[in-house]
């Protein structure tokens, strides 16, 4: 018989990494309940949001038991979400034991992102330009929107460790990128297109990810969490938005 508070840091862990990292408030749940019914717990109930997770179980003392986790910074990284569902059903499937599957989660959640910083602001910058050529615009568009769009999604990064607040940090990054374009638009008039290039270089900032569980949290009833959801990826959407308004009326 497993320890009952070993049980709920064990599930707590799995929800709060799963969270941190973009799953859906469903998944969450449900991977928590199971994991909980599989280690012999009675009553489980969960309850998600993007900021919290309240938890609670009947225990083998037939006592219940409820604690609260306080989420801070989140990102996205599903591969640790794919990591931790797999943990969860090795650990349901009785293949490995709740110790194991509390260390594997505990090795999850120190392990950094898979790729380099230097990597993940090329990858950026590729989209950025690609898009902008699939929006109409040429190969000389190209070039100066994925130079921003690298700018935007490395500055966005480097400025909310200075200032933790992402309104602020995705406003100041697109700010940078839509300079950029403007530059370039004035260095080549008769070549490049600020609007396709400043649409290209926007695109790493693009809640793409919220807003899908946004959507996804509100079909399932989950209404608190969707809400949530989506007014944070409105809440990005305006900082890119009034940003590049202010770039196009220089």
């Amino acid at each position: 018989m497993e320890s009952n508070n070993y049980v709920m840091e064990t599930c707590l862990l799995a929800g709060e990494i799963m969270i941190k990292n973009g799953a859906e408030t469903y998944r969450v749940e449900e991977t928590m309940n199971r994991m909980a019914y599989a280690a012999g717990m009675k009553s489980v109930h969960s309850f998600v949001t993007p900021t919290s997770i309240i938890f609670s179980f009947k225990d083998h003392g037939e006592v219940d038991r409820t604690r609260m986790v306080r989420l801070g910074e989140r990102t996205i990284n599903l591969n640790k979400v794919t990591m931790v569902n797999e943990v969860s059903r090795h650990f349901v499937a009785d293949k490995i034991s709740l110790t194991e599957a509390h260390d594997k989660l505990v090795e999850i959640s120190s392990q950094k992102f898979q790729y380099p910083d230097w990597l993940l602001n090329v990858a950026a910058g590729l989209g950025s330009g690609s898009f902008a050529v699939l929006i109409g615009g040429t190969f000389l568009d190209f070039i100066p929107s994925a130079i921003a769009g690298a700018i935007v999604f490395a500055s966005s990064n480097y400025l909310y460790r200075l200032l933790p607040i992402t309104f602020f940090a995705e406003f100041a990054a697109s700010f940078l990128g839509g300079m950029f374009t403007l530059i370039a638009s004035w260095v080549f008039p008769a070549h490049l297109q600020l609007g396709v290039m400043i649409i290209g270089a926007m695109i790493p900032l693009f809640p793409g990810v919220a807003l899908t569980n946004s959507v996804r949290d509100l079909m399932a009833g989950d209404l608190m969490a969707g809400v949530a959801r989506g007014v944070e990826a409105g809440l990005s959407a305006l900082a890119v938005a009034v940003a590049a308004a202010i770039v196009l009326s220089l």
